[in-house]
């Protein structure tokens, strides 16, 4: 059986009148389960899209919903400007009802259980990642990738790329916006998996349309979390990912960190073999030794202190960097070994001591700082 072909669908999304781009729009191709928000120049692409006429469907607050028959043929161009005007809404004569502020909530954003209060966090059973299997379970809307939350139909979103703008790329997950007391929180949703479920009293989710229209950065959704009265109100600025588990939409610059660790080591241990370790010997003192352990120290201190900010600065990414203490504590015992090993051969006259305390200081610190940068990591 011949696969169904595809193609990718692109565009611009721009306002009738003023010919301004339109964000935040989303569009979606009916029947397919493909969707995708406008970035802030109105553009988006659709991959995967199937041959044959479909319905392109637009969704805006401030323009409505707009669908439109597409045409998608095996080639050609498939690039489209699509512009969308403000049109009038009808409304129904409205009646009086008496509603609760959550229930009120709940009716605007379209979502039915879009507030947790304290007695449903207190019947949830406890769990490893805080407050994130709790919002799965109560908002079917949201999705939960690793440390991160994101409306479902964002999944697929294309963003252009910070380092060059032309391009879009694929985001594994798209972030929703986190406010912890009415302040936003800069980790996101990663606040969420440290936040002890009995500091908070409520939490509610805001949909990217609701969100828009209240929230600066409400594009993507906002969760707005209100701790009890009486509880810690602040959490660490930096959370900390330890491990392999590696969700960042490229891969870590294994050879880039080790080259440059290795290089930068290289240029420390040399300094500090020159200025802090003696091996010359004392022509007055002939019988003290030619290299001194406080020296060694010394020397190892020194390299443990400045080649992990080296390796540090090479295995930053956007989103993440290395831990400095764990580098800082790792490059330290390293550096002791190697400069002791080769103290010993100098003091010996020992070549198989002085070979493996070169080998540990030339290959050993590169290999564990690099090592170290990879498991242990921060958010930035």
């Amino acid at each position: 059986m011949r696969a169904q072909e595809t193609r990718v669908v692109s565009g611009v999304v721009e306002d009738a009148e003023s010919g301004a781009p339109v964000s935040d729009a989303l569009v979606t191709i009916r029947g397919t389960g493909l969707s995708v928000v406008t970035d802030p120049e109105g553009r988006f692409e659709l991959s995967g899209v199937p041959v044959g006429s479909l319905r392109l469907v637009l969704s805006h607050v401030a323009y409505g919903e707009q669908a439109e028959p597409l045409v998608v043929e095996a080639s050609g161009s498939l690039d489209f400007r699509i512009r969308v005007s403000t049109r009038a809404i009808e409304l129904e004569p409205l009646g009086v009802e008496v509603a609760s502020p959550e229930r009120t909530a709940q009716r605007a954003s379209g979502t039915a259980n879009n507030v947790i209060d304290r007695a449903t966090i207190e019947a949830f059973p406890p769990g490893g990642q805080g407050l994130l299997p709790l919002l799965q379970s109560r908002i079917p809307s949201l999705r939960v990738l690793g440390s991160c939350v994101e409306y479902r139909f964002l999944q697929h979103a294309a963003v252009p790329d910070p380092r060059n703008p032309e391009l879009l790329i694929m985001v594994p997950c798209r972030d929703i916006t986190v406010y912890l007391n009415g302040v936003p929180n800069p980790q996101g949703s990663a606040l969420l998996q440290q936040l002890p479920p009995e500091a908070v009293e409520r939490i509610q989710v805001l949909s990217p349309a609701e969100a828009g229209l209240q929230y600066a950065a409400g594009s993507r959704g906002v969760i707005l979390v209100e701790m009890r009265q009486g509880m810690v109100r602040e959490t660490p600025y930096r959370v900390h990912v330890n491990g392999f588990g590696w969700n960042e939409q490229e891969s870590y610059p294994w050879l880039r960190v080790l080259g440059v660790s290795a290089l930068g080591s290289a240029v420390v241990v040399g300094i500090a073999s020159r200025t802090l370790l003696d091996c010359n010997g004392n022509e007055e003192l002939p019988e003290r030794p030619p290299c001194h352990h406080t020296g060694g120290v010394a020397a190892a201190l020194l390299t443990g202190a400045m080649a992990p900010l080296i390796t540090r600065w090479a295995g930053r990414t956007p989103y993440s960097e290395g831990r400095t203490y764990p580098a800082l504590l790792m490059a330290a015992a390293t550096a002791s070994i190697g400069y002791m090993l080769y103290v010993r051969g100098e003091n010996q006259d020992s070549d198989t001591s002085r070979a493996a305390g070169q080998v540990v200081l030339a290959v050993g610190i590169p290999l564990t700082l690099t090592l170290s940068n990879r498991v242990f990591r921060m958010l930035r």
